[in-house]
């Protein structure tokens, strides 16, 4: 099932490379970009500054998953409606390492988002019907020419329950989710091949 992004406690048990922040989970999702560059320490300021709604995939894709809270009869305007990393937490971050938390209710309408003011509150115990979802980028270094951004996306539920809840709405979203994520990648992968390419010539 880990095809599907689906880990049993089996699978977690032999996992390498488990993140720090949350090292119990049962959804996982990883993409990844080897980038020709000499510059790697560029890698994660563009990730930070990354902003998702210029890209018009991703504004369609992320439309679509708000519709159902802009149709609400009493719908408001509020941070969540414009999705991306300043919804989540920074929990950690360097040169090659960057962690962000979101703890909440993702298959609800509005998200049902927890507000979380830094690590050590998001590692607190998820509360029952409320998922914990942590977002890393890493950046291995090749060699002088060539890095890997990776991207991976791991999900703890702390019940049966919210376990279910998650399931069906990760069967939805799952494939948006992961194009949203290599387009991202593709973005970053080119804008620095680009500048790598002027440099070289």
């Amino acid at each position: 099932m880990i095809l599907l992004g689906f880990v049993s406690k089996n699978r977690l048990a032999s996992w390498n490379g488990a993140p720090l922040y949350l090292p119990d989970f049962q959804f996982h999702e990883k993409h990844s970009a080897v980038i020709k560059t000499t510059e790697p320490e560029k890698i994660m300021p563009l990730i930070t500054a990354y902003d998702l709604g210029q890209d018009a995939v991703i504004r369609a894709l992320m439309s679509i998953r708000q519709l159902p809270k802009k149709l609400q009869k009493q719908a408001q305007k509020t941070y969540e409606d414009k999705f991306g990393l300043q919804t989540f937490t920074l929990l950690h971050a360097s040169d090659v390492e960057l962690y962000y938390g979101l703890r909440g209710q993702f298959w609800r309408a509005d998200f049902g988002l927890e507000k979380i003011s830094d690590a050590e509150e998001y590692q607190q115990p998820a509360r029952p019907g409320a998922a914990k979802l942590l977002l890393r980028y890493q950046v291995n270094i090749i060699n002088n020419n060539q890095s890997e951004l990776i991207t991976e996306t791991f999900i703890h539920c702390p019940d049966k329950i919210t376990h279910c809840k998650m399931v069906a709405y990760w069967m939805a979203i799952r494939a948006g989710s992961g194009l949203i994520r290599r387009r991202m990648l593709g973005a970053i992968k080119h804008e620095l091949e680009i500048n790598h390419k002027r440099q070289t010539e």
